[in-house]
């Protein structure tokens, strides 16, 4: 019982030296605000300044305010000390509305130097008269009279004269350009290849069939050459667009091209090797390239009674 007594009249005095030290502190900190005028009319500016004494180390933050209309705040700034430190700040409003308008408490929070809360307070809230330039007495002076506005004339001499310009511009550049050199052209006859698909498909693959595509890099262009040539005899011959169509979309498709399923197969056969070689960096032998070149050719003959009409 002696134990917790002590124990009791220790954490009194601890609390007792809190309490004091707090309001010490709450008492060396003083706070007040400012306004530049307790009297204005619609549109003027107000100052409202908000400054701090006996900051020490500590530091403020003040709440976000919310104004509410008449009030419309303008711009908002810091104010410094000597020191270079932040004692203060200055809200500068203007009110649309005639009337007593009061500026609401702004809360003002205040923390110690490691950035932890010591307490908050709130600024006394300002009413301002608001009166009308009209009602105002205080200034009954003549205004500044304003100056001559100036009369549209009737006549548009602007608008004649880049007329004018607009028409001297357009007949300079008809000029200059009826003044050109024609360019002579010489009439060629263009040689239009009219052999039939099959044909022509049957002609690539046979010079194909002479380049040399021992290297690597010769194989990987045989193959983009052999279905360019298979794809383009397609699109001549039935009008399908295989050239714009991939591997997988050609046989998924398949139903769709006028060949039977062997012929098909062959094909997709050819296109699946090209793409591996292509893209897939596969290498194969010169003896696939002439199985492939081979079957490319079969296909094209095979192919060909399904859409061209043979003379009789």
């Amino acid at each position: 019982m002696l134990i917790n007594r002590l124990f009791l009249i220790f954490s009194l005095i601890i609390l007792s030296n809190s309490c004091k030290n707090s309001e010490h502190l709450k008492s060396s900190f003083q706070l007040s605000v400012t306004t530049d005028t307790t009297r204005a009319s619609i549109g003027d500016l107000i100052s409202y300044k908000i400054t701090t004494q006996n900051l020490g180390n500590k530091y403020f933050n003040i709440e976000n305010p919310q104004f509410t209309e008449p009030l419309e705040l303008r711009s908002s700034n810091l104010l410094y000390d000597k020191k270079e430190k932040v004692t203060g700040a200055e809200f500068i409003f203007s009110v649309w509305d005639t009337g007593m308008v009061s500026i609401p408490p702004i809360t003002i929070n205040l923390f110690n130097s490691d950035s932890l809360f010591d307490f908050s307070m709130e600024t006394d809230s300002i009413s301002i008269k608001v009166i009308s330039l009209v009602n105002n007495t205080d200034n009954q002076s003549m205004k500044p009279i304003k100056g001559p506005i100036p009369i549209k004339s009737i006549f548009p001499i602007r608008m004649i004269i880049l007329i004018i310009l607009s028409l001297v511009i357009l007949f300079g550049l008809y000029f200059i350009y009826g003044k050109r050199i024609a360019n002579i052209y010489e009439e060629k006859n263009v040689e239009t290849n009219i052999d039939p698909a099959d044909i022509i498909a049957l002609n690539k693959l046979e010079s194909l069939s002479n380049e040399s595509y021992d290297r690597t890099e010769q194989i990987k262009e045989f193959y983009i050459k052999i279905s360019h040539i298979l794809r383009q005899y397609i699109e001549n011959s039935v009008y399908i667009k295989s050239l714009e169509m991939t591997t997988e979309e050609i046989g998924k498709h398949r139903v769709s091209f006028p060949f039977n399923k062997e012929d098909i197969d062959n094909l997709l056969d050819i296109l699946n090797r090209a793409d591996l070689s292509k893209y897939a960096k596969s290498n194969p032998k010169k003896n696939i390239c002439d199985y492939d070149l081979k079957a490319g050719k079969n296909f094209i003959i095979n192919t060909t009674s399904s859409w061209k009409v043979l003379k009789k």
